[in-house]
């Protein structure tokens, strides 16, 4: 067993001259630092890599591969020709400038991601008379599906827009030309909206809908708003796109078809875009990033809690509290048998590394 640091001496300058032990600091400087920590931390033996953990969560508050994690974010870089990263890979909800919007510095707040992806969850915190959402679909053929009366009830900003510059997009399906811009709707009142909200700082708006990354290739042109981004992967949200369509009526999923077919080639060729804002946004000292608040989440924060104090125990030689937790998990009726199985194993290996 190696000798345990006592927390009043403990120090990353302490840590960084022992061979045997890696961490990630919070103030690393390049990505190549980044990379090398960790890759010294994964060649460490398993014992100096639970002192690594150990000291980690002392000084850190998280474990060395979750601070990688974290901090991966600050370093990563644009590819050289679009990449759709998101595909597979459901990556953390992303909110910049949230703490402006909180606070009334900022009042318009953007809310994208993919068809499906649950971006509503975002901004379910935000309700009441101060606070005025728009979903962007509703811009499509919205004299099929509402009179200016009734976007009047909806909100200021969408009747405002409707009923004035913006009258001309107040059109039936119908009435659509067939060749026109149809990105045109979409860019014209969202350029409204920074206009409007600029003008009525007494009120929040928040934008929600894919159209505002699919048809703005520039996201620095809304550095001064606030911009919300559900990280759920393509193929996730597309599952969960057809699950919620599965309920609609015949009727209402052929509206929704002559709505915005026209529009499938824009969502086919143009959602790498959503990579290329995330890329952005998440380099900026304004960004934080929080994981989906779902079962897997509340899975994998269970089993860091225990793994961490499986650690805690370890570096202090300490057996029987590592079999404590192996008992407890076994007799915890809330954990399901992926999380026993998960934790019982670390203990295992824990006091096999005790040995």
């Amino acid at each position: 067993m190696k000798e345990l640091i006592p927390d009043k001496k403990l120090t990353l300058e302490s840590l960084q001259k022992d061979p045997e032990i890696a961490v990630i600091s919070d103030e690393v400087n390049t990505r190549e630092e980044l990379l090398e920590t960790f890759a010294r931390y994964l060649k460490l033996s398993r014992p100096n890599r639970r002192y690594s953990d150990y000291y980690s969560v002392k000084l850190f508050g998280c474990n060395v591969p979750n601070m990688f994690f974290n901090m991966s974010y600050r370093f990563k870089i644009d590819p050289p020709f679009p990449v759709n990263e998101t595909f597979l890979v459901t990556e953390p909800d992303l909110y910049y400038n949230k703490q402006a919007f909180d606070e009334g510095k900022v009042n318009l707040c953007f809310v994208i991601g993919y068809s499906g992806s649950g971006k509503s969850h975002l901004t379910r915190e935000y309700e009441g008379n101060g606070i005025e959402k728009v979903e962007l679909d509703d811009l499509v053929c919205a004299k099929d599906h509402f009179t200016l009366k009734e976007l009047k009830k909806m909100g200021d900003l969408l009747y405002s827009f409707f009923s004035g510059e913006g009258s001309k997009y107040y059109i039936s399906r119908n009435e659509r030309p067939v060749f026109a811009n149809h990105a045109e709707v979409f860019v014209e009142f969202i350029k409204y909206a920074q206009e409007y909200a600029e003008e009525h700082k007494d009120k929040k708006f928040i934008l929600e809908g894919i159209w505002t990354y699919l048809f703005f290739d520039d996201p620095s042109k809304f550095d001064k708003f606030a911009v919300f981004m559900k990280g759920t992967s393509l193929v996730k949200s597309k599952f969960r796109r057809m699950l919620r369509e599965s309920e609609n009526s015949i009727s209402t999923s052929l509206d929704r078809f002559f709505d915005f077919g026209i529009y499938a080639a824009d969502t086919t060729f143009r959602d790498v875009n959503v990579d290329k804002w995330r890329r952005h946004f998440e380099k900026k000292k304004a960004t934080v990033m929080k994981l989906e608040d779902n079962r897997y989440t509340l899975l994998a924060q269970n089993i860091m809690k225990r793994m961490n104090s499986i650690n805690d125990f370890y570096v202090h030689g300490n057996a029987a509290g590592i079999k404590r937790i192996m008992k407890r998990t076994s007799e915890n009726k809330r954990l399901d048998k992926t999380e026993k199985a998960i934790i019982a194993e670390e203990c295992k290996r824990a006091l096999a590394d005790l040995k």
